[in-house]
């Protein structure tokens, strides 16, 4: 089995130094080249064997620690200018848990200034589409009965039944067009429009479980194996429809 190689020294081959990340990548390369020989020999065979490999284990978790480190001083300038460009256009245009930019508190305050009256015009708009497909309809019934009540033989009756058919057809077409208006105010390139949402509140538990339970039987599963697998990292070892499982692996 081969020795544990030593990270070379920075600048060790009397060229430029080398970067913090390439004394890294080079002491990282030797010692995961180590660990392959582990892997291509018949494994652990001896105490000796398990010492050294041991050995390799404590070299890696310091190589990493370093390689980390080495990171984080490199990453720190970035950052840093990072965070304070993000501070800087936060205080405009941030909108998250952290809190509102003034640009986004002003959209806010534009959309609650035109709620009410959006509102107000969709409820009119919603009236005269009801009372236009009323009409509609009502003209579509005598246009029908006409048709009905009309003889064959009767040219002006037969007319009179077509002309009733033509405005049906155009009422129809009429209140097509107002069910399909919406309240909007147009002062820019993009239309403001009400939308609707919908939240959910459980109001009953029970009730609620039941009806997931038969349609939604893989998302109560993947919840339940969430909260069983928290409990058991909590020590909790005695759970009514859980197996608990033990596994071991060197740490």
């Amino acid at each position: 089995m081969s020795a544990v190689l030593a990270a070379p020294a920075m600048g060790h081959n009397g060229g430029p130094a080398l970067t913090p990340f390439e004394v890294s990548r080079d002491e990282i390369d030797a010692l995961c080249a180590e660990a392959r020989h582990w892997l291509e020999a018949d494994g652990v065979k001896s105490q000796a064997d398990a010492d050294g490999v041991s050995k390799l284990l404590d070299l890696l978790r310091k190589a990493i620690k370093r390689a980390d480190e080495r990171r984080v001083a490199e990453a720190k300038p970035h950052d840093e200018a990072k965070a304070e460009i993000q501070a800087r256009y936060g205080a405009l245009i941030q909108d998250n848990k952290s809190g509102k930019g003034r640009a986004v508190l002003a959209v806010e305050v534009c959309k609650a200034a035109l709620t009410p009256w959006l509102e107000r015009q969709e409820a009119e708009k919603r009236a005269a589409a009801e009372a236009a497909r009323r009409e509609a309809d009502e003209q579509a019934r005598q246009a029908a009965l006409a048709l009905q009540l009309s003889k064959p033989s009767d040219i002006e009756e037969r007319e009179h039944a077509e002309d009733l058919a033509q405005d049906a057809r155009r009422a129809a077409a009429a209140a097509g067009r107002a069910e399909a208006d919406r309240a909007s105010a147009r002062g820019g390139t993009r239309a403001v429009t009400l939308r609707t949402t919908y939240r959910a509140e459980v109001t009953d538990e029970t009730a609620f479980a039941r009806w997931v339970w038969v349609n939604c039987r893989a998302d109560l599963s993947a919840a339940l194996a969430a909260i069983a697998s928290r409990q058991v990292a909590a020590g909790v070892r005695a759970i009514p429809g859980v197996a608990i499982h033990e596994e071991r692996k060197a740490v």
